[in-house]
């Protein structure tokens, strides 16, 4: 299909640089990671940040975070760069600017550096040295430059890391786990069993994503055990499991229940549970949905766009195990754990194209020409030929059997009623 010449296949994708657009009416907007790692930033209580960058990223930095001064005496505040540092640096400018920070009353600030100051080459690991002892805010920084990525994600999972820098080796608490990717003031996004099991059991959970604070995430060092269930946390996990020897338990990708199987008596060994028939009656509703799934859904065929943080790759991999085939593929991060879901599709026969998704108004026609029995992302447009599923935000925050039974329940609902028009939407709500 000459629609698809220019992107590449799955198997060829070793990092973003090699996913493109699907059509050139690409833009940049909420696509900068600058954006992402500014609202990721604004709603860690107690975090300052200070944005290095040109008029152009200042103003929409501002777009972002309106006010220079949050709720709970975070300072956000932005560093403008004149011609002259354009040219020559800004350190000088940089370091006056921490320090007036600190005066102020910052606790710790987020240097989060833009395309210019990362083009010309700023040390800002250098300035961080320098001036870190002459101050009490505690220091970390992130490199934002747009021109290195498609998208936005790496502003969620490297401001994660950035944050993670703080962190000071603790004492080890043994019922304490770290939920890593789930916001504390959630109540719209359903409790997963698993997390309300161990809070029965008398372990404290602390939750690290949204909403949570500064302290929450200095103190994150004494858990027994991570918990990541969004891929954005991930490289959080592995970088504690190193620096501070706390091992994680990735349940974000993992939706056949013989894997959940694995993934539950991991964690069972970690934190020494007996779970016993705890979960068997959502685990054997999942066993009865896929089987009856490997009926329905094989033979069908699929593209699969913008599904927010659910990972792309993992979701295809386990969507071909029931013997759906994958068209097309947008993907907004290639992600290390990518690597062994590439190399399970490519054993099964299956090498789509991947690309970036970004304006619906020219890709749903290249959608239209693919015709797929099922479309799985967000779509802005009404009037469309195919199945849709409007998007799989509700996945969101939920994790093992629950998530598999709400997943297969939607989709086999679709294709039990579906329409001669073909338009079936599954709605769901915000996360």
């Amino acid at each position: 299909m000459d629609d698809l010449k220019h992107l590449k296949k799955l198997s060829a994708i070793k990092s973003n640089a090699g996913v493109k657009f699907l059509t050139p009416a690409a833009f940049p907007g909420n696509h900068c990671p600058m954006h992402t790692a500014l609202a990721l930033s604004r709603k860690i209580k107690g975090l300052s940040t200070l944005v290095i960058g040109t008029p152009e990223c200042t103003t929409y930095g501002r777009m972002v975070i309106p006010q220079a001064a949050g709720k709970n005496g975070e300072l956000h505040w932005m560093y403008v760069l004149d011609s002259h540092e354009v040219v020559f640096g800004c350190r000088d400018g940089i370091v006056d600017a921490l320090k007036k920070m600190d005066m102020a009353g910052a606790k710790a600030v987020l240097i989060i550096v833009t395309c210019v100051p990362e083009l010309i080459g700023e040390d800002i690991e250098g300035i961080i040295y320098e001036v870190q002892p002459e101050i009490k805010a505690c220091l970390t920084f992130v490199l934002m430059g747009h021109f290195k990525c498609n998208s936005y994600p790496s502003g969620s999972w490297k401001t994660l890391l950035a944050i993670g820098k703080l962190m000071r080796k603790r004492e080890t608490s043994l019922n304490t786990v770290n939920v890593l990717g789930r916001s504390p003031e959630e109540e719209h996004v359903p409790m997963p069993a698993l997390l309300s099991a161990l809070e029965q059991k008398g372990f404290f959970l602390r939750f690290l994503a949204l909403d949570s604070s500064l302290e929450e995430f200095l103190h994150a060092a004494d858990a027994a055990v991570n918990i990541v269930i969004s891929p954005y946390t991930q490289p959080l996990a592995v970088m504690m499991e190193q620096k501070f020897g706390i091992p994680y338990i990735s349940m974000h990708n993992t939706y056949d229940v013989f894997e959940i199987d694995k993934v539950y008596a991991e964690l069972g060994e970690r934190l020494g549970i007996e779970w016993g028939n705890e979960f068997e009656e959502d685990r054997q509703h999942a066993l009865f949905l896929q089987e009856k799934a490997k009926k329905v859904l094989e033979g069908l065929k699929f593209v699969s766009a913008f599904i927010g943080p659910t990972m792309v790759v993992p979701f295809a991999s386990y969507l071909i195990g029931f013997g759906m085939e994958p068209l097309l593929l947008h993907m907004e991060e290639v992600y290390p754990g990518d690597k062994m879901y590439i190399k399970e599709l490519a054993a099964k026969g299956y090498n789509p194209p991947v690309c970036h998704m970004v304006n619906n108004k020219s890709d749903i026609p290249v959608i239209e020409r693919l015709s797929p029995d099922i479309y799985f992302g967000y779509l802005s447009e009404e009037e469309i030929n195919f199945t849709h599923v409007h998007d799989i935000y509700n996945l969101y925050g939920q994790i093992g059997y629950g998530r598999t039974c709400y997943l297969l329940n939607n989709l086999l609902q679709i294709f039990d009623n579906r329409r001669p028009s073909g338009k079936e939407v599954l709605e769901n709500g915000t996360a």
